[in-house]
């Protein structure tokens, strides 16, 4: 079997995996702006007086999120010793599931956020950083080439 076609096969679920994040990214966005353009103003569907204390909640559990993807990439990422192909793809695969996963999580954070106390601005803050997570982590063929040889 042609490790090159291993590749591929490999790839492509975790390629259409973090498409599919990329896209549920951008349908929060449209989720936003119609909520904002059709419930002018919108003020969020709970009415809960004081959003601070959630606010830092929500952004606490965004940065525990990049931190996490910080903290597991490398041992996710490590070349085993003596880990044959198949399964050393297989392992990269779901390596690739959980960042591109976790790096969606800012945004729905956001999303939620701004459903309960209509802040855009943090919705916006939120999915900037989902938006470099998920760039930054989107399986990429020339990584896994490398990541293989070495």
């Amino acid at each position: 079997m042609n490790p090159l076609d291993e590749i591929g096969r490999a790839l492509r679920p975790a390629t259409w995996v973090a498409a599919a994040a990329l896209a549920s990214l951008f349908l929060y966005l449209a989720t936003v702006e119609a909520l904002k353009a059709t419930l002018e103003p919108f003020r969020g569907f709970a009415s809960v007086g004081d959003t601070q204390p959630l606010r830092y909640a929500f952004y606490g559990a965004g940065a525990a999120a990049v931190l996490l993807i910080l903290l597991l990439r490398p041992r996710l990422f490590n070349r085993r010793a003596g880990e044959d192909a198949a399964t050393a793809l297989l392992r990269l695969q779901r390596a690739s599931f959980l960042t591109v996963v976790l790096g969606e999580v800012p945004a729905l954070l956001g999303l939620v956020l701004f459903l309960i106390g209509g802040g855009a601005a943090d919705f916006y803050r939120l999915l900037a950083v989902s938006l470099v997570l998920v760039f930054i982590h989107f399986p990429r063929r020339v990584a896994w080439e490398e990541w293989l040889k070495g």
